[in-house]
């Protein structure tokens, strides 16, 4: 069995190319979330709940300024640059990078001045918290670093490189942020070393994906295309900026109402639930990240075959890789939260909700890239901007009562919405079926 095993792993099919491409893009996902999981065990254990909760506060509003400033061009990068890739337009791809470079930018520095000036009126005004304020300010100059990362990172994604990608994306600015925070933390105890240590690191991965990708794009083409204007290329992308948008509100929006209704010490705990459930949800990104490009080009070259067997199989991989690390968090999950200490049991209900609802996510499959990368990007916004909004209802429902267990709970179901949703049209519009459960689907 070992031995079959190992040929088909070791073929040229695209089965095989599949397996290996998202088990490696999981190992470094895994080495990202282990640098991710250090940073925070080590703000929590030198600075406490409160730090981390005024952290976790400031780094979702960095978050959401950043998807502004994205404006969708880093998903769309991966749609056009797998194409373009596979018929040798370097020069379009050199076009298009040139012209994402100016207008993220510019927008970038624009929202790094708005979140600055508006740090005072957000943290007591929005959280009614004005101690925040510094932790705003400091964060606003990480918009534009965090923007650029997002965007190369999905340029090494459509390059096909995808150990670079699941390295920027996930591993790089942990490591050098958990780096950076220990040797400060040598000579200071100030509390915005986190920030600061976050920033920083964002600085040198942002400088040094950006010269990669300039160096990779220029090694193929000397000189750019000119059939692109930018307003297209903003119009085009603005659905999937819309739907990205909703997605990550949809992700922090339960962290923004649990800070504004409760306290710091919540937040804190609430913020390493995310970080252990997200765990299982690298699994499904890891697969996202070597098959979405798949998916754009299978669909460009109009092999609805092909798509069918690709989003098959990443199914079934996504749903076998999910279960035994889901069933683990569920079991001991009174035990994952001790390690960050004993303060952070009173979250365990609320990780259990919250595993059960990605779980049932997983279930469901590739959802959003595919539909982003098949030409349904508009539908996909659509469903977000419904799901969205019934999130919000519920957290300003639930969580003003219930605080964690409330978050927890409209979390688990916006996730479990959107990707039935998702699911639904799918199988109506493409005549795919993405939802996996063994010996039912």
């Amino acid at each position: 069995m070992i031995q079959s095993i190992r040929k088909k792993l070791s073929g040229d099919n695209p089965s095989a190319e599949t397996v290996r491409g998202s088990a490696s893009n999981f190992i470094l996902r895994v080495l990202g979330l282990i640098a991710g999981y250090a940073f925070t065990l080590l703000v929590s254990r030198l600075f406490g709940a409160s730090v981390l909760g005024a952290h976790t506060l400031s780094t979702t509003v960095l978050m959401l300024f950043t998807v502004l400033g994205r404006l969708g061009m880093d998903t769309h990068i991966v749609k056009t640059f797998s194409a373009d890739r596979m018929n040798g337009r370097w020069d379009r791809i050199h076009e298009v990078y040139s012209k994402t470079l100016r207008i993220s930018i510019w927008v970038g520095l624009a929202l790094t001045a708005i979140l600055y000036f508006s740090s005072g009126l957000i943290a007591t005004v929005v959280f009614k918290k004005p101690h925040v304020e510094p932790y705003l300010q400091l964060i606003s100059f990480a918009v534009l670093p965090m923007v650029l990362r997002f965007i190369n990172s999905e340029c090494y994604r459509g390059f096909g490189m995808n150990k670079e990608y699941a390295y920027s994306q996930n591993v790089g600015y942990f490591i050098y942020a958990t780096v950076i925070l220990g040797a400060l933390s040598l000579v200071s105890e100030n509390e915005l070393l986190p920030n600061i240590a976050f920033v920083v690191s964002l600085a040198v991965l942002a400088i040094s994906s950006t010269w990669m990708v300039m160096r990779k794009i220029k090694n193929n083409s000397d000189s750019p295309s000119s059939e692109i204007g930018y307003a297209e290329w903003i119009r085009t992308s603005s659905p999937m900026m819309m739907a990205g948008s909703l997605l990550l509100i949809s992700g922090w929006i339960n962290t923004l109402i649990l800070g504004a209704y409760r306290g710091e010490e919540e937040l804190g705990v609430f913020a390493v639930i995310l970080k252990i459930t997200n765990f299982g949800n690298f699994i499904i990104l890891s697969v996202n990240g070597f098959t979405t490009p798949r998916f754009a080009q299978l669909h460009h070259a109009n092999d609805l075959d092909g798509l069918k067997k690709h989003v098959r199989l990443a199914s079934k991989i996504i749903f076998w890789a999910s279960l035994p690390v889901f069933a683990f968090m569920f079991i001991c999950n009174d035990w994952l939260l001790l390690l960050f200490g004993p303060a952070f049991l009173m979250g365990s209900q609320a990780m259990m909700v919250s595993t059960v609802g990605r779980l049932i996510g997983a279930l469901t499959g590739p959802t959003g890239n595919l539909l982003n990368m098949t030409g349904h990007q508009n539908a996909f916004r659509n469903i977000m901007i419904v799901t969205t909004a019934i999130n919000i209802v519920l957290c300003f429902i639930l969580i003003p009562q219930y605080g964690i267990m409330g978050s927890a709970l409209a979390s688990s179901l916006f996730i479990v919405t959107y990707n039935i949703a998702c699911v639904i049209y799918i199988r109506i519009k493409l005549g795919l079926n993405s939802f996996y459960l063994p010996f039912i689907s």
